[in-house]
């Protein structure tokens, strides 16, 4: 019986490094949205965001 206890706890250990990589790979998605340019804004910026879909983690970056 010892090495049934000690095979489920290598079955745990893998789990838990399969989850610290799903979860570095989803942080790692993050995109960068450059905002105006050398002008400033020559467009209408209400509209902007149109066709855009923001996350937590995504960065505005200013020209």
């Amino acid at each position: 019986m010892a090495q049934g206890r000690g095979s489920g706890a290598v079955v745990l250990g893998l789990l838990l490094l399969l989850l610290c990589v799903l979860l570095h790979g989803h942080a790692a998605q993050a995109a960068v949205f450059t905002v105006g340019d050398r002008g400033g804004w020559t467009f209408n910026s209400n509209t902007w965001t149109n066709g855009k879909r923001f996350r937590a983690g995504d960065v505005l970056e200013l020209f």
